[in-house]
């Protein structure tokens, strides 16, 4: 299945969310973290499509079956836990991706 162009180009653009610690940038494979420590994590493919689509829910709760829409190349439900689990593992404070009890996920702005 191929991706449409303009996927590619919205992958390629900055991506930034402001919370209440400062702004989240995401440039590249790489998310911007502010903080003290302001630190930067490059991320896989997977974890970093779904960065974006949480950030872009701007802490709204995003259902699996979402996700699962808008991540083509995630499959299953399976797959997207293992996104999920090592997008937690590459964060400084894994707290950030909150699991919505039989509603979703949302990153905790």
């Amino acid at each position: 299945m191929a991706i449409p162009a303009h996927q590619h180009a919205d992958e390629d653009q900055v991506l930034r969310l402001q919370t209440r610690r400062g702004d989240i940038r995401i440039t590249g494979d790489t998310v911007h973290l502010p903080g003290p420590s302001a630190a930067a994590v490059q991320l896989a493919p997977g974890p970093l499509a779904l960065m974006r689509a949480l950030m872009k829910a701007q802490g709204a709760v995003l259902s699996r079956e979402h996700l699962l829409a808008v991540l083509p190349h995630c499959g299953s439900e399976h797959a997207l836990e293992m996104w999920v689990s090592r997008l937690r593992q590459s964060l400084p404070d894994p707290s950030m991706v909150k699991t919505v009890v039989k509603r979703g996920y949302r990153l905790v702005v």
